[in-house]
């Protein structure tokens, strides 16, 4: 059976961030990649104060920026999702590496430790820069996560995204040597 690896991000507007960072390293290790979307754990007082500001840009008369609000941090649907979940496993099988996507209800720790103690194959674990930054994850449960997790975990940031997407923008240039004689 052939190892995966285990890519960990939001079911948001932004969960294939990371995601080339993920396929890379996958094809480097000749391991197939489980995209898990796991849900944010919101915290009712910044549910209740993007409620509050929602109210108070439709008051005033910003309805698209009420409207904005209220979706930033919604979880796509399945309509949303279809579209860019495809395109993301075709490009992964194009490049040699299976793509197998799955939806989990529970929170970031809940569900890696969920998949990871019910599918024995997942070599490691690698965290998308939207479950890292911002505290999405807070210092505490990501050092909590790594010191009691039975797979290695990564992270990644968002500049570490973009270094990756800047030398894959670059075109090759061709090596060449020369040789001096005195």
């Amino acid at each position: 059976m052939k190892r995966r690896l285990l890519f960990v991000t939001y079911n948001e507007s932004n969960f294939d961030e990371g995601m080339s960072y993920a396929l890379e390293l996958a094809k480097a290790m000749s391991e197939d990649i489980v995209l898990l979307m796991v849900r944010r754990k919101e915290r009712l007082a910044k549910k209740i104060e993007d409620l509050m500001t929602s109210v108070a840009f439709a008051e005033e008369g910003e309805h698209a920026t009420a409207q904005q609000v209220v979706e930033e941090n919604r979880a796509l649907s399945a309509a949303e999702l279809g579209p860019r979940v495809s395109e993301l496993i075709v490009r992964s099988s194009k490049e040699g590496v299976n793509l197998e996507v799955l939806n989990e209800e529970r929170d970031v720790i809940a569900g890696i430790r969920g998949f990871v103690k019910e599918h024995a194959g997942i070599d490691k674990v690698v965290l998308s820069p939207a479950i890292t930054e911002n505290e999405a994850l807070t210092t505490r449960e990501l050092s909590r996560l790594v010191r009691t997790a039975s797979r290695p975990i990564v992270t990644m940031t968002r500049q570490s995204v973009q270094a990756l997407k800047d030398i894959s923008a670059q075109p090759a240039k061709p090596f060449l040597y020369e040789k001096e004689y005195a």
